[in-house]
């Protein structure tokens, strides 16, 4: 993902649409066009008017409806990242984050 992608982004959420956040955890640069450009692999972004999370996976934005995030792969997914990240991850998100955050196994 590129970081200008950033500037035209907002929450999903059809009731917020708020600017976002963007806290990066991996990146690389690329030539292009006889300059460097920084390519985003792994990062948080995080909604501050409605409290959503969604990772950035591979370099891909995973901005899915919630009830798309809930089963399956997007699920196991988004829990593998919050898992990997979870040291750098603020603690609100891996307790109660929305649509869900990581369980602790007991």
């Amino acid at each position: 993902m590129k970081r200008w992608l950033m500037e035209i982004l907002v929450c999903p959420r059809s009731d917020c649409r708020s600017e976002l956040h963007l806290e990066v955890y991996g990146a690389h640069s690329v030539e292009a066009e006889e300059k460097t450009v920084e390519e985003i692999d792994e990062a948080l972004i995080t909604c501050p008017k409605c409290g959503r999370w969604y990772p950035v996976i591979e370099g891909i934005p995973c901005m899915l409806p919630d009830d798309l995030r809930m089963d399956g792969r997007q699920r196991r997914e988004e829990n593998a990242f919050l898992e990997r990240w979870k040291e750098r991850i603020p603690a609100d998100i891996l307790k109660n984050g929305v649509p869900f955050g990581l369980k602790s196994e007991a």
